[in-house]
């Protein structure tokens, strides 16, 4: 079964010489101190910090660029909100003068419940009128009511009057002018 005189394969001597290089390389890993110390490999660590520093890098110029969009932004909403801040700011001025204008207190349906007598200190129940114990309630003004009634009769009257006496005074005055008229008898006769 063994033969020992046989030359050996030189294909089994070089794989054996193979297994023994790797050996040799393996064992020569292993018992180098500053490889055994490190634990890795070295090449393998400067790789990655090269990548380690490309992708920072990359993500720096990301960052910068959305910083520069960022203060973009940042300025079109500080427009945004002092646009805003003077459309509210015109908005409040239209109410403010709209309320002066159009909202005034005796414009107002409004009662002051701890003043209950606010209504009839302000305005009277009846204009011309300042009686204390008128309240709103009393209905003595209504709105299409002629107030200065009164007064228009009166002056109507009086017109009247002397309208009426003005005509007797021409009818009297017609009288006498034609009695004179009448004595002196028709012209041409005397």
């Amino acid at each position: 079964m063994f033969t020992v005189g046989l030359p050996p394969d030189p294909k089994e001597v070089a794989a054996i010489e193979a297994r023994r290089n790797r050996e040799k390389e393996r064992q020569n890993r292993f018992f180098n101190v500053r490889t055994r110390v490190m634990g890795v490999d070295v090449e393998a660590l400067n790789n990655q910090v090269e990548e380690r520093k490309l992708q920072e890098a990359t993500e720096r110029s990301k960052e910068a660029a959305h910083g520069t969009n960022q203060v973009q932004y940042d300025l079109v909403v500080q427009m945004l909100e002092k646009e805003q801040a003077e459309r509210t700011r015109r908005l409040a001025k239209k109410l403010q003068n709209f309320r002066e204008q159009r909202q005034q207190l005796r414009n107002r349906s409004e009662f002051d419940f701890w003043d209950s007598d606010q209504l009839w200190r302000e305005f009277p129940a009846y204009p011309g009128d300042r009686a204390p114990y008128y309240g709103p309630a009393s209905l003595q003004y209504f709105s299409g009511e002629d107030l200065q009634r009164a007064a228009c009769l009166r002056m109507q009257q009086e017109q009247f009057q002397y309208s009426l006496e003005r005509q007797l005074q021409e009818q009297q005055q017609a009288r006498v002018d034609e009695n004179c008229a009448g004595k002196q008898g028709p012209p041409g006769v005397t």
